[in-house]
């Protein structure tokens, strides 16, 4: 059993203790929350006054707890603190991002300038809106869309480490806005536009010089493909793609493709759409070093070797020069929508587009698959809410057939 100072009083069933520490006047409160131990300045000399303090404080947690929220609460300066040493850290190891400068110059300028001594939980729509008004008149001018973009990445990098540890419930975060920035739609395909270039594309291969150009056309086919139905950065996460990064699992007796893709965001593993397989299969077919193995050999012995290679095992980065001048020829370089060239990034844009009206994903796992924020999805994708609405109220959603789906997707 505990043994308690002289001076320290019990109240509400002994679950709380107050007591005075040596060479203070002011009485202090400790209790547990869920097996954590809470301790609390009641900020008071008179005993009544504390034990009413560490009352009222001790319920107050109760009830934060009984209803999912943070029992710890922190201060704006404290979590900030954390974030920034957190990016030193990584900065200091070369792995964290150039950025991460620009974000902690930011938060020492403007962030805990103005919000360190509120507490993270307490931060809403309307004191960010307030924080808005004062930058505008510290910095004296509007920010740029690009200045704006980095401030709310920082902002974000701090409520990240406070939900991490607990201070704050993911629900509860503010939602940032960059008044300075328009929501650009970008370029993508249509179901139709979609069917027309892939049934294009076995022509086109077709009509490519022996050798390398043919070689590199297969390959654009099937990168291409590959993009369309599991949503990765071109680039970074297609380029960095190995074969010990794709797993094939059961589960319910149903067989899925699992990736594990690395690039702006970090690592986070992909479920890819059924046809994704065929693709890959057609990669491994053509790989001179690597076919005399069963595709599921591949898969099981982690071979680290990239995926997207011709078939002597060169690692192109021009699979973009080819999509290009597919595009073109095929006559579907510009989208009429945007007005904007389509690039291999429309794929990307593509995949979330499809996955929002023909799968009906939500926005929250759309996020996650695609290793992007809920904000960036509504942003980008807004133009889709009319059509998402009217499925919803009147019940319905398109669906496509399985030929025709299977037509439209796959080749």
């Amino acid at each position: 059993m505990r043994h308690l100072r002289d001076d320290t009083v019990l109240i509400l069933d002994g679950e709380v203790r107050v007591y005075r520490r040596e060479r203070s006047k002011k009485w202090q409160a400790a209790f547990s929350i869920d097996g954590k131990p809470i301790r609390i300045s009641t900020g008071k000399k008179d005993l009544n006054e504390a034990k009413e303090i560490a009352r009222d404080t001790y319920l107050e947690y109760k009830f934060r707890h009984k209803n999912d929220l943070p029992v710890i609460t922190k201060k704006f300066s404290d979590v900030a603190r954390l974030a920034i040493a957190d990016m030193r850290k990584q900065l200091d190891a070369g792995l964290g991002k150039k950025v991460y400068a620009d974000y902690i110059v930011c938060i020492e300028r403007y962030l805990i300038p103005y919000f360190g001594s509120q507490y993270v939980t307490s931060i809403d729509y309307e004191k960010v809106q307030s924080f808005y008004e004062w930058r505008r008149a510290k910095m004296g001018k509007e920010p740029k869309a690009s200045t704006l973009n980095t401030h709310n990445s920082a902002m974000n990098r701090v409520f990240d480490e406070a939900v991490a540890r607990g201070f704050l419930a993911h629900k509860n975060v503010p939602m940032l806005v960059n008044k300075g920035e328009k929501s650009e739609r970008r370029p993508d395909f249509t179901r139709e536009e979609y069917a027309t270039m892939i049934r294009k594309l076995p022509h086109w291969i077709k009509q490519g010089k022996a050798g390398k150009p043919t070689d590199m056309r297969y390959l654009m086919r099937d990168y291409v493909l590959i993009l369309a139905n599991t949503g990765m950065r071109h680039g970074t996460e297609a380029l960095n793609l190995n074969w010990k990064h794709i797993t094939l699992f059961e589960e319910n007796d149903l067989q899925y493709l699992e990736m594990s893709v690395s690039g702006k965001t970090g690592r986070r593993d992909i479920i890819c759409r059924s046809g994704t397989i065929n693709y890959l299969k057609r990669i491994h077919e053509r790989a001179e070093d690597l076919n005399h193995m069963s595709f599921e050999q591949l898969l099981k012995e982690r071979v680290d070797l990239p995926v997207f290679r011709l078939p002597d095992g060169t690692v192109s980065k021009n699979i973009h020069q080819t999509f290009r001048a597919f595009m073109k020829e095929s006559g579907l370089i510009k989208c009429p929508r945007t007005g904007l060239n389509r690039t291999l990034y429309s794929l990307r844009h593509t995949y979330a587009t499809f996955a929002l009206l023909n799968d009906g994903m939500d926005i929250h796992a759309l996020a996650i698959q695609m290793g992007t924020s809920i904000g960036m999805i509504e942003r980008h994708y807004s133009h889709l809410t009319p059509r998402l609405k009217k499925d919803m109220l009147t019940g319905k959603r398109y669906e496509l057939s399985k030929d025709e789906y299977e037509s439209s997707l796959l080749e």
